[in-house]
């Protein structure tokens, strides 16, 4: 990049004039008009129907040279109203995309498509700065669909000289799928694609003519076997097969390619909960940076550590050269533990293929920088936006514009066009606009020692209105083998609008912290991950942010279970508890648990090491031992349980069951079911109705109001 521009982003400047302009015509309306009823009578700052509104966000692309930005947007202004239909979800203009380009030295701006019934399009890429492509939805009715087909055109910046490239049917068996790999700038009428119409479930790598269409086969993907998976795949600099990663029970399998034999063979398998290491990025033709462990040819690791960290590997000897980054707290990327997936992932140049940065997440995102240029663009960002998690969305070839994206767990996101040259950045577009960012709560990272010694980090959220007690939900996440972050959430703004401190824990079970806080949720069900929970509340109560006999809990999925377990388990601890579409019954969750999810599901040896095992006596034992349904007869709190009749991860059955059971037993029971909904909630309605059900729940039950 040029000096000038170096100098220029030491000044940058947010031109806030721009701030409430219609900046693009009416794509860029920012506006707080709110089409729905008001605030209800107890004043709470923010309404179920502004948490549940779907906000008409935009997507951005700059074309390689950085002449134009492409913005695909929906069809239906950024405006708060919601869709009263619940088959609907939302409403109908927000399946539909429209595209405009627009011309970054004069402002001047070209609408392709305006996103109405025919005219719509799902995608987009640019090929070069004067040729784009872009590929329509079934959903969406766009130019071009065939019966089911997602299809795939380019065509040129005026619009002109429009090819049909590909259709790919997604109702095959498997799934056809079709995805952009690379980008030749050498070589503009080409681009690089993985498709799978030869087989399901596995692409082949294509070099495909973005002016006629023509298709040239330059590497068969892998042959794997009719349950194996394939989860990652890498190529290097010259857009050739490296190596591709699958997964098969209780296995990951590593098969690397030779393009001068033109045949994959496996090069490493491990399995699930043991040492390993698994591919980030290509590095040069010879080197990979991998993240795991450094394991030795005996298949001993030779250098141990709890975390994934990162290494230079050589393919060819199978030969760990050097560490390049540890962080003795969080996994960067990879696998924890070698099964469930650690956030992170490698950005690479796609001109240069130069490694750009590795990104993982901590208790917010981070970023290690490979690029000194890249680093310096998002310190100076750092310094306009202290508060706030940064990313850039797109941007040209010599990184000097670019759309960043700044977001928070009191904001849900805004854009900005960032103009190095100039040291300048333009406000663009501005996420939920409806939501009054002073009245969102904040989310904070702390940590508290479970009663065995064990640290559990975790995020509290303190609340926005005074409901007259010191009231606090812990709020247990779904997976359970996941992590959280710092990011916006509208349960969490939920409670704490009603008065509520809440507090996230990531107990044991939960991923990104390394191997071993992972593997102590093993068959810990309703044990000691629910103690981890417990101690959060005991934690709370120690330090202010809870009164004893004001204190919920409430979760999803296994945070559904976790409420349950707390219920039965620790009554006399909650007033309160919200179930939502959570596991009653560990008996029937593990039946065929993953074969019942998909039929390409390799889940079920993993949730059978992690969750129990009910194959054996002792196995049967545990799951009586912690499935709430058995122990009903112990519950003391009121309990909301909310489910989606469409749920195949956790069956309406879990629901209805606890229900019955409850009844059976005289416990105070109210029960929420949606008809057009699944494993969570996802048209507008449904969630106005879901928070509506919560408020008046908590108000009959815990805050008292009338």
């Amino acid at each position: 990049m040029c000096n000038i521009c170096t100098h220029s982003i030491n000044n940058l400047q947010v031109n806030k004039s721009m701030k409430n302009n219609l900046i693009l015509t009416k794509l860029f309306l920012i506006t707080l008009f709110l089409n729905v009823s008001s605030l209800n009578a107890f004043d709470y700052p923010i309404s179920a129907e502004e948490l549940s509104c779907r906000s008409a966000d935009p997507s951005f692309s700059i074309s390689p040279s950085g002449k134009y930005l492409a913005i695909m947007t929906v069809d239906k202004e950024n405006v708060c109203d919601i869709e009263p239909d619940r088959s609907e979800y939302v409403e109908d203009g927000m399946w539909r995309n429209g595209l405009t380009i627009v011309d970054l030295d004069t402002w001047e701006q070209r609408m392709l498509s305006d996103g109405s019934q025919g005219e719509s399009i799902s995608g987009f890429r640019w090929a070069s700065d004067t040729r784009f492509l872009y590929w329509t939805d079934p959903r969406s009715t766009g130019v071009g669909k065939r019966g089911n087909a997602y299809t795939i055109f380019a065509m040129d910046i005026d619009g002109k000289n429009r090819t049909n490239l590909l259709s790919v049917n997604p109702a095959v068996e498997g799934g056809s799928s079709f995805g952009i790999y690379y980008m030749d700038m050498n070589d503009p009428d080409h681009i690089y694609v993985y498709w799978n119409n030869r087989r399901p479930r596995v692409a082949d790598y294509y070099k495909l003519n973005i002016y006629t269409g023509k298709p040239e086969l330059i590497a068969f993907g892998p042959d794997i076997g009719d349950r194996e998976v394939i989860w990652n795949t890498i190529e290097d600099k010259n857009a050739m097969p490296a190596a591709v990663l699958t997964d098969v029970g209780i296995e990951k399998v590593l098969y690397t390619y030779d393009q001068e034999t033109r045949e994959w063979s496996e090069h490493y398998r491990y399995s699930c909960q043991n040492p390993h290491y698994t591919p980030m990025a290509v590095e040069d033709d010879d080197l990979w940076l991998v993240t795991g462990q450094k394991i030795g040819a005996n298949g001993i690791p030779e250098d141990p550590h709890d975390t994934n960290a990162l290494y230079l590997y050589e393919p060819s000897t199978k030969t760990f050269l050097e560490k390049v980054y540890e962080d003795k707290e969080y996994d960067i990327g990879g696998y924890t533990g070698g099964c469930r997936g650690a956030r992170g992932s490698a950005s690479i140049d796609p001109v240069t293929q130069e490694l750009l940065s590795v990104n993982y997440v901590k208790d917010k995102p981070v970023r290690l920088f490979f690029n000194d240029e890249l680093g310096r663009t998002y310190r100076a960002l750092e310094q306009v936006f202290p508060d706030e998690y940064i990313s850039i969305s797109t941007s040209n070839n010599d990184k000097t514009r670019a759309i960043v994206f700044i977001s928070n767990s009191d904001d849900p996101g805004e854009y900005y066009y960032l103009d190095l040259a100039k040291g300048e950045l333009k406000p663009m577009w501005t996420i939920k606009p409806w939501l009054d960012r002073s009245k969102l709560s904040k989310k904070e990272f702390i940590k508290y020692k479970a009663r065995d010694g064990l640290t559990i980090p975790a995020y509290l959220s303190k609340r926005t209105f005074d409901a007259g007690g010191n009231y606090f939900v812990i709020l247990p996440h779904g997976g359970p083998n996941v992590k959280q972050s710092i990011s916006f959430d509208p349960w969490v703004q939920f409670f704490t609008s009603r008065g509520f401190n809440v507090l996230q824990p990531d107990y044991r079970g939960s991923t990104g912290y390394g191997r071993n806080h992972y593997m102590l949720g093993n068959k810990q069900w309703g044990k000691t991950m629910q103690d981890d929970i417990t101690d959060g509340v005991q934690w709370a109560v120690d330090n202010g942010y809870a009164n004893s006999d004001q204190v919920c809990i409430a979760g999803a999925s296994y945070g559904g279970y976790a409420a349950m377990a707390g219920a039965v388990f620790t009554p006399d601890l909650y007033s309160c508890v919200i179930n939502f579409v959570g596991v009653s019954d560990m008996r029937d969750l593990l039946k065929n648990f993953g074969s019942r999810s998909s039929r390409f599901n390799t889940w079920e040896d993993e949730g059978r090491l992690e969750w129990g095992d009910d194959q054996g006596p002792d196995g049967k034992k545990y799951i009586e031992e912690i499935s709430p349904i058995l122990h009903v007869k112990n519950i003391k709190a009121p309990v909301l349980i909310t489910h989606g009749a469409n749920d195949y991860t956790v069956p309406l059955d879990h629901a209805q069951n606890l229900k019955r059971e409850m009844d059976k037993h005289g416990k105070v029971v109210e029960y929420f079911v949606e008809a057009k909904e699944g494993h969570g909630f996802y048209g507008e309605a449904a969630n106005v109705a879901h928070y509506n059900v919560q408020e008046a729940f908590l108000e009959k039950y815990v805050t008292k109001k009338k």
